[in-house]
């Protein structure tokens, strides 16, 4: 496991060059200088006994549910912590023997937890996720004489009963309908119970609990932890962190897992704070657990966060040009106060980022490796306190930590005063292997002496697996797993997650991301490939409706700010979350022989066709192959994951359905299609529902020829022919071209075969942002003002954008959501006997080359028999390419091609590639 529980700024300082260790990390933990904490100090019940005697009714433990809460005081933890541990001693378990403990999170979780330490047991805290084959190799191993279990996972608890050899004695906390002995029947049994707590004293160095990783490769291993162990990492993390009495924990991760059992249980009892657990890790739960319990400390998984990070930014997105421009004044003028004045402006300048937390919330955490650094510091720029620190199971959670101010943002903290760091062999950027040595290791992997030679040295050293380097002030930075690092060809060592984290945090519709190189077909040398989990939510949010196509394009826009050899050159879509550990760690290596699986079966069906069960469904898949030829059907085939229908080839395929079917579907009906199998139970569903004798749009001529609704009618107001605002735009154009001929010596070739006559498409390829403005620039007067184009409406549906677009005749459109309305809109222009300047390519070229046309334009053409003008642009990809921000000069040179017109029969594919042939030629 490693923990992460969030940074600040960066150091900028220089990272240690040598191997050997660090002194302390006391100075920059600000701790001062290093005492040996007294032995009271690291006895949890000595801590308990105070806590219990300065606030018996305060509330230690409390669950929350749907339907409601159940809270503990602390004399109710200790009055059932002495009752069960009574039970356990009487039953024969004491020092030495192993109780597991199989409960999903809950209070008795955590006084079954404190039950077997009283009575001097070792315990086994499990996985409930686990299989029933699995649970019963771990309770065989750990050796386990008793278990405590809870009534939701009796089944489970039946199912391992069966693989055991001899019957496992088990206390149920509920109903366990005759079958183990119940927890409130014991409290009852043994309430007159007089006994001290602990029942046994015992030493730091005796072992407490042992912990199964869960291993992201290779078989759970079990870590041995001490009293000493666990409880002076608790000691010294509480040095830097003040925790009170007052603060209330907020739990979502679960408690068989270290993270979780030191930070929201032995923490807060430790202090005599309240720990909340929540049933399900939901974000608008645990938003409501925020707003109506009072959640002063909240420690998560990264996920959390990033989504955190892409709501308040999709959110900034949508606003007009001023807020944002005021939003990021504010953020700079907040990491100024952070960062100079040691204010934390944010919670007053983002109160409103603020306002569901809560006035009493004060510090955020989150586990895992590492946390995106760009991400840490806008969190920190709002104002909210982020605290970081690095561990592992064999740690104990914890062995750096940052103080809760903004320093070290993108580190995982310095080492606690009792830990040292050291980094093996390091490279030439300072990063090798971290190697970290202090009472927080590890006793031993249980029964595996092998597996401990292995992890820690014969000097103490616990070989950590991670990688990374550290600067000269302490703070370590994590790079990534030393068995994950993705060699290329060439030689070049990638560290995924770093890769990983950087598209995901910059990209708003990728929900989870793993990264894993793959050998290319073209060339036999390895490239990284992407499984990506998109963010549904946010995608229907904004009304997208082609992911893959979103997805692809906003890549490859991060793509040029890598270098090239850490870009991602291909990318698979997957519907389902990636498999991860329990703690959250993607199983990177489960996923790689995923992928060769898919590749394996997919090799295997090769020539195996789907039969369809019946003709109508027969029906639908010839449709399918006449829509996107090559296509296999199948019933679950996701139309645009797995089939890659585009936005045209989904208009199509539905209008063939209609006209097949004979049937009507909706905009939005249509829109619901997602798979195979929704289209045949869609026509089944229309062709059993009584009809009204109309048929449904069967050919483009009928989709182009359809009225328009209110909403588009009043679009259409932007065609209108206004001659003082045509002549205005006019002399701009003619102003932007002396501007644009000094900078980028723009030369237009071929003018004179635009068209006399009216109406026309030009239809151009597209390198940058400047080819419309430069085109238009060029294009004559009389062209200029009947020209008209369609413009994505997030540009040109409002505010300034918007303002200008009506200027110049740019309609807003969608074409991802709603591509019949564009085509309808555009049809308008056309018989308007206007000129329409579109890009067939759909978007800009990620680098310089003739992408794919979109059939658009080819359906517009063939169905109006209007001329098409194919332009060929070369020198704007070099003065702006995609995904760059800065312009340079370049000479830029457009040439107007000869006015091309499908022929008779030609079919619109054929025309599509002629005209994108036609437009390679004048490149």
């Amino acid at each position: 496991m490693r923990l992460a529980i969030i940074p600040s700024k960066a150091t900028g300082k220089e990272p240690v060059d040598e191997t050997a260790e660090t002194l302390s990390g006391a100075d920059a933990l600000g701790h001062g200088r290093l005492t040996e904490p007294s032995c009271s100090d690291l006895v949890f019940f000595d801590k308990f006994r105070d806590v219990l005697r300065r606030n018996p009714d305060q509330i230690a433990l409390q669950n929350i549910t749907r339907t409601g809460r159940e809270s503990i005081t602390y004399a109710q933890v200790e009055k059932e912590i002495r009752a069960v541990s009574c039970y356990l001693r009487d039953l024969g378990v004491g020092p030495g023997s192993k109780v597991g403990l199989l409960i999903e999170n809950h209070p008795r979780w955590g006084i079954g937890f404190l039950a077997a330490q009283s009575a001097g047991a070792v315990v086994v805290p499990l996985d409930v996720l686990h299989s029933p084959e699995t649970l019963a190799g771990l309770i065989r191993h750990s050796e386990c004489a008793f278990l405590f279990a809870s009534e939701k996972l009796l089944p489970l608890l039946k199912q391992v009963g069966e693989l055991l050899p001899e019957p496992l004695p088990a206390l149920v906390t509920g109903d366990s309908g005759g079958a183990f002995p119940e927890w409130d029947e014991v409290l009852e049994r043994m309430e007159s119970a007089e006994a001290p707590i602990p029942l046994v004293e015992r030493s730091l160095d005796d072992p407490h609990v042992i912990l199964y990783t869960s291993g992201t490769t290779g078989d759970p291993k079990g870590v041995v932890l001490t009293g000493r162990n666990l409880y002076r990492n608790v000691v010294e993390a509480l040095k830097g962190i003040e925790v009170t009495s007052r603060d209330h924990f907020l739990g979502v991760l679960p408690l068989y897992h270290i993270l979780s059992l030191i930070v929201n249980f032995i923490v807060p009892l430790y202090c005599g704070a309240r720990s909340s657990f929540l049933d399900v890790l939901d974000p608008q739960r645990i938003m409501r657990a925020f707003r109506e319990e009072g959640i002063t400390i909240f420690v998560c998984v990264p996920q959390f966060y990033y989504l955190l990070y892409r709501r308040v930014l999709s959110e900034i997105e949508r606003q007009g040009w001023l807020k944002r421009f005021l939003f990021r004044r504010m953020l700079a003028l907040s990491r100024y106060s952070n960062r100079y004045l040691g204010f934390n402006a944010g919670r007053r300048l983002f109160a409103v980022v603020h306002r569901p937390f809560g006035p009493q919330f004060r510090f955020f955490g989150v586990g895992g490796a590492r946390f995106d650094p760009e991400v840490v510091r806008f969190l920190t720029d709002l104002g909210f306190v982020l605290v970081q620190a690095y561990g592992m199971t064999e740690t104990a959670a914890l062995a750096t930590i940052t103080p809760p101010r903004p320093v070290g943002v993108g580190s995982v903290g310095a080492p606690l005063p009792h830990v040292r760091i050291r980094i093996n062999d390091p490279d030439e950027r300072g990063v090798g292997e971290i190697l970290i040595r202090g009472e927080n290791v590890m006793r031993e992997y249980f029964k595996n002496p092998r597996a401990t030679r292995e992890a820690i040295d014969s000097e103490g050293w616990l070989h950590t697996g991670d990688l990374g380097y550290q600067m000269a002030d302490g703070f370590v930075y994590i790079t990534g797993r030393a068995k994950e690092v993705i060699v290329l060809g060439s030689g070049k060592n990638i560290y995924p997650e770093e890769i990983e984290h950087f598209y995901q945090s910059n990209c708003p519709f990728i929900r989870e991301m793993c990264v894993v190189g793959r050998e290319d077909p073209s060339g036999g040398q390895e490239r990284l490939h992407a499984v990506v989990v998109p963010d549904f939510d946010e995608l229907k949010r904004q009304g997208i409706v082609h992911t893959r196509n979103m997805i692809r394009y906003l890549m490859e826009n991060l793509s040029q700010r890598l270098p090239p050899y850490q870009r991602v050159r291909s990318f698979e879509v997957w519907r389902e979350p990636l498999p991860r550990t329990t703690t959250r760690k993607v199983k990177r290596f489960e996923i790689a022989e995923l992928l060769k699986l898919g590749e394996a079966a997919a090799e295997e069906n090769e020539g195996v066709d789907w039969r369809p069960p019946d003709d109508l469904e027969a029906r639908l898949a010839d449709l399918l192959e006449r829509v996107k030829p090559g296509t296999k059907a199948h019933p679950q085939a996701h139309l645009e994951l797995d089939v890659g229908l585009d936005s045209l080839e989904r208009v199509e395929f539905v209008s063939t359905i209609q006209e097949a079917f004979r049937v009507t579907l909706t905009d939005e009906e249509a829109a619901g299609l997602v798979t195979f199998q929704d289209a045949a139970d869609m026509v089944r569903k229309r062709l059993e529902a009584p009809s009204d004798g109309a048929g449904g749009p069967r050919s483009w001529a009928e989709i182009l020829d359809e009225p328009l609704g209110p909403e588009e009618s009043a679009q259409l107001s932007r065609l209108r022919r206004r001659p003082v605002v045509e002549h205005l735009v006019v002399l701009t154009a003619a102003g932007l071209r002396l501007v644009a001929k000094a900078l980028f010596r723009l030369r237009g070739e071929g003018m004179e075969n635009l068209p006399d006559r009216y109406p026309f498409l030009i239809c151009p390829n597209h390198l940058s942002f400047l080819d419309a403005f430069l085109l238009f620039c060029l294009l004559p007067p009389r062209v200029v003002r009947r020209s008209f184009s369609l413009g994505y409406d997030q540009y040109f549906g409002g505010g300034l954008g918007g303002f200008l677009g009506s200027l110049v005749k740019t309609i807003p459109v969608s074409a991802d959501r709603n591509l019949r309305r564009t085509l309808r809109l555009a049809a308008e222009g056309l018989r308007r006997e206007l000129v329409l300047v579109v890009f067939p390519e759909g978007e800009r070229s990620i680098d310089g080359t003739l992408r794919p046309f979109r059939k658009g334009p080819a359906i517009l053409a063939a169905n109006f028999g209007v001329p098409v003008v194919p332009v060929g642009i070369r020198g704007s990809y070099e003065a702006w390419p995609r995904g760059s921000g800065r312009i340079r000069p370049h000479p830029i040179r457009m040439r107007f091609g000869e006015p091309m017109t499908p022929g008779a029969g030609e079919t619109v594919e054929r025309f599509n590639e002629r005209l994108r042939d036609a437009v390679r030629r004048l490149t």
